[in-house]
């Protein structure tokens, strides 16, 4: 697997993990190739039971790199060309088994986006989390004006997209965006015993 996004199987649990730690797992076009071929190798290994999405480093995920050209060039619209650039993030949708986040870290711009594709997300209490898009004078990419409201509900999601607030772990989790919110040393370690629990309650 590419070395921007590892592909690590224990047990039924399989591991992808964001691998650009100096560059906080922003966004590159090498980074969406390997996450997009990480993603379809655990969607082709049948006995995985449960994925766990996190980031190396002190970060989950600070969103595009927009200096690295992560839109590729092309005739396409601007619309299509913002969809391929997000698409490697979404084809965890078609995945068949539960998606745990292990947000490690600050999980910012396309990064929050990803996290919202997990089913269950563990978060750093001290880290920031939100879809700054609004302070940067963008749309909200990732699908995320889909997916916020249906897991925080329309006013916090509103707050939150308009304003380009970022929340701190507590908060996240007293709004429902985080299942829960722990010391940073700590995510890891809870996110693997609800991936565990999660193969044990479908069958080892």
């Amino acid at each position: 697997m590419n070395d921007a996004v590892l592909y690590e199987r224990e047990g039924h649990v399989a591991y992808l993990t964001l691998n650009r730690p100096d560059q906080r797992n922003s966004m590159t076009a090498e980074l969406l190739d390997a996450f997009a071929a990480a993603s379809a190798r655990a969607r082709s290994e049948a006995d995985v039971r449960c994925v766990v999405v996190r980031g190396r480093g002190p970060c989950f995920s600070a969103g595009a790199d927009f200096k690295a050209g992560v839109q590729r060039a092309g005739d396409e619209p601007p619309s299509a060309k913002s969809y391929a650039m997000y698409a490697p993030f979404l084809s965890l949708l078609d995945l068949d088994v539960p998606i745990v986040g292990a947000l490690n870290g600050h999980t910012v711009g396309g990064g929050f986006g990803l996290s919202l594709v997990c089913d269950i997300r563990v978060g750093s209490r001290s880290a920031k989390y939100g879809a700054n898009f609004a302070k940067l004078g963008l749309h909200p990419g990732m699908a995320i004006s889909y997916t916020l409201p249906r897991i925080v509900g329309p006013a916090h999601a509103a707050e939150l997209l308009y304003t380009g607030e970022l929340i701190d772990g507590d908060r996240a989790a007293a709004i429902g965006l985080l299942n829960h919110a722990v010391d940073a040393s700590e995510v890891y370690d809870r996110a693997d015993a609800i991936a565990f629990g999660v193969r044990m309650g479908l069958g080892s």
